[in-house]
Parts: C-alpha cells; sequence; structure tokens
C-alpha cells in the first residue's frame, strides 16, 4: 500500500510539472452599428483579426505557458496590459507588452550552444526567375500558416542541435525550453471602420476584409488576404508585407524588409528603401518610389495602365505576354536586355529627361495595357525581351 501511494504521488508530481498553464488576459463583446469606428492601439502585440458575423467586436486574449515556474509567469503577465473603452460610436483598445509577444516564444533552458544543420537549408539563388501568381500566393499562405499554427517548436527540432559539453550534438527535449504561446483574436463587422497604430507588432488578417482602413505600423508584420477598398490608407515602416492581394487604396511603405503582393489594381504605391514582389498588376496601378527593389513578374490580360516614377531604384521588369505598349523616359539609367544587351543611359547635362526605351502595341484594339516608367539614377532589368526601340533605332535580343 505504501508502494502503491509512492507511485500515485510520483505520477502527480510529474502531471503537475507538464501541465499548461493558461491565462485570460482579455475576453469581451461589444455590440456596434454602422456608425461605429474602432481604433486598435498595440504595442509588442501579435494579434489576429477576423470578420465577425453577429454584429458584435469580440476581444479573446490568452496566454498559455509550459515550463514556466509560477514566479516566471506571473512576471510575464505583469508586463502585459489590455483594455477595452467603449463610448458613443467609437470603441478603443489599449493592448501593450513590456516585451514582444509574438504567437510562440520560446526559450532555450540549457546552457549549451545551438549548431545550425545547413542542409535543411534552401541555398541562395542568384539566378532570378518570373515567379508565377499562384507560386508567389503558395509563398505567402505557407509563411502566413507557420506564423500563425505555431509550428515553431517542430520547426526548431528538424532544424537545431544542442552541443552537449561533451561537444556531441543531440536534438532539443521538450525540457530544454520554456515555450509562451500566445492567442488574441478580435473579430470585427465588416461595416465597421478599422484605425490601427501599432509598434513592433504584428497584424494578421485572417479574412479578406472590405472594412475601410487606416493602419500605421512602425516595425514588426502585416500579413493579410484580400484587401479591397479604395479609402484604405495604410502606413508601414521597417516591417515585413505579405499581402494576397490588394484592390484599392493608398499605401506608404518605408523600408519594407521583405515585401510579397500576390496582385494589385487600383492602387497608389508610395515607397522608399525597400524590397516589394508582385505576383501579378492589374488595372491602373500607380508606384512612386526612391531607391527600393522591385520584382513585377506578371500582367492581367486587361492591366489598362501601370505608372512607375522612381529615382535610384532596381526594377526586375518581366515582360507582359500578351500585346502591350511600354515607354521608358528618365536619364543616366542602366538596362539589362536580356542576357546579352546592356546599355548605359548617360546623365545630360542639365539632368533632361528623354525617351530611353519604347515598345508599340501590334494592335491597338487588343492592347492589354500601357506602361510607363519615369526612372532617374536607376536599373532595369528586362526579362523575357523581344523588341524594343531605343531612341529611335531598334533592337532585337
Amino acid at each position: 500500500m505504501k508502494t502503491q501511494f509512492k507511485i500515485l504521488l510520483l505520477m502527480l508530481i510529474t502531471s503537475a510539472m507538464s501541465y499548461s498553464q493558461s491565462h485570460q488576459i482579455l475576453k469581451r463583446s461589444v455590440e456596434v452599428d454602422k456608425n461605429t469606428s474602432i481604433v486598435l492601439n498595440f504595442d509588442n502585440i501579435y494579434v489576429a483579426i477576423e470578420e465577425s458575423t453577429d454584429g458584435k467586436i469580440h476581444f479573446d486574449y490568452s496566454l498559455e505557458f509550459d515550463g514556466y515556474s509560477k514566479k516566471d509567469v506571473q512576471k510575464q503577465l505583469d508586463m502585459i496590459s489590455a483594455k477595452v473603452t467603449n463610448f458613443d460610436n467609437g470603441v478603443t483598445l489599449k493592448a501593450k507588452s513590456d516585451n514582444q509577444i509574438t504567437f510562440e516564444r520560446i526559450q532555450f533552458t540549457a546552457a549549451h550552444g545551438i549548431s545550425i544543420d545547413e542542409r535543411n537549408f534552401n541555398s541562395k539563388k542568384d539566378t532570378i526567375i518570373r515567379k508565377s501568381k499562384d507560386s508567389l500566393l503558395i509563398e505567402i499562405k505557407k509563411n502566413n500558416k507557420l506564423d500563425w499554427k505555431g509550428s515553431s517548436l517542430k520547426y526548431i527540432n528538424e532544424r537545431f542541435k544542442r552541443i552537449g559539453k561533451d561537444g556531441k550534438l543531440s536534438n532539443f527535449r521538450k525540457g530544454n525550453m520554456d515555450i509562451m504561446r500566445s492567442q488574441f483574436i478580435i473579430k470585427i463587422p465588416p461595416f465597421v471602420k478599422i484605425n490601427i497604430n501599432a509598434k513592433n507588432s504584428g497584424i494578421y488578417f485572417r479574412n479578406d476584409v472590405s472594412n475601410e482602413m487606416s493602419v500605421k505600423l512602425n516595425s514588426g508584420k502585416f500579413i493579410g488576404k484580400i484587401l479591397y477598398n479604395a479609402y484604405n490608407r495604410i502606413k508601414i515602416e521597417d516591417a515585413n508585407v505579405e499581402v494576397e492581394a490588394i484592390f484599392g487604396g493608398d499605401f506608404d511603405f518605408k523600408n519594407v524588409k521583405n515585401g510579397k503582393i500576390g496582385s494589385v489594381q487600383n492602387t497608389k504605391i508610395k515607397s522608399e528603401f525597400s524590397k516589394v514582389e508582385i505576383g501579378e498588376i492589374d488595372k491602373n496601378t500607380t508606384i512612386t518610389d526612391f531607391n527600393s527593389e522591385y520584382w513585377f513578374y506578371n500582367w492581367s490580360t486587361d492591366f489598362e495602365r501601370f505608372y512607375l516614377y522612381s529615382e535610384y531604384s532596381k526594377i526586375h521588369f518581366f515582360y507582359p505576354k500578351l500585346d502591350f505598349s511600354l515607354k521608358v523616359i528618365g536619364n543616366n539609367t542602366k538596362s539589362f536586355l536580356g542576357n546579352d544587351v546592356i546599355i548605359n543611359m548617360q546623365p545630360t547635362s542639365k539632368g533632361e529627361k528623354y525617351t530611353m526605351m519604347t515598345n508599340d502595341a501590334e494592335d491597338p484594339n487588343k492592347v492589354s495595357g500601357n506602361i510607363y516608367f519615369d526612372i532617374i539614377h536607376g536599373i532595369i532589368y528586362s526579362n523575357d525581351f523581344l523588341l524594343t526601340t531605343l531612341n529611335g533605332s531598334e533592337s532585337k535580343n
């Protein structure tokens, strides 16, 4: 009987040690109408925004800890605050943490170094190839899923090794790390105007969004599906941006580190010091840029018009597969046409702009669209080069 008691006690202790501690930070619902607007203020917070279908705004924020002591859990909770206020037709949320709270955070408790198994990482490729719109969408969806589903523990076990005192490598075990998982979901009806002010935060839109939005994000991540509202005003600085599609609005990118946009139309983008890949350019898009790098992979069958105004930009330009017209003006720009032709367009003495490249549509009645580049001090990599008129003389690759 005494032995059975010891075994039972050991089982209880083991169970208590491995038990995950869950804490509700915020849970509240607010009834709203078509005149309601919401202001969301985030500081060091990762949040998922979804569509509400019952006419209410829902806030649901919880944290789960695995491996933390009670003291460490309380220390983490003391650094977090989340408060909702509701007055007239305005709802305001202030959510803040002293340290950044991602969807899943792992801290190693073992005092050992980490070695990366390089065989599990893809080698960098220097060759620039045309990506299809679908392949870029797969990249966006995959990255979004990995972040949201909290699969980083599996990722670490597959890719990292622990260095023991004897210098030998071994896999990490769950006991070697403390895990904190965050689940912050806000559900908002489509008729509510959204205002977001965020710093060092992750904003994830889990559904297509038709809400009118004003967003200012400084550092973090901006992840979305389809954003369609002509009145959207979105400003993102020092952050990663991955969106499946943009239909309308004004976007301001500054130092966007990893920009991926599946498709874009009826949109104005102002950018500087950024890197942005666009899977497909659709109707009526204008980009004004300074010192960024862009990839224009594909064009819709009726993109109508595309304007680029740029300075010190690097453009990877893949030609439309249908009939189109092209005009490039500017000065002091280097053009790489296919693999064989390099053209240096020297600056003029007074800096005047002049025509550098043109391509006339074969059939104006069946043209898919018109492309206009106004570029100075830039570089254009023209891929799939067919026929271009350079300052009045024709050249074929």
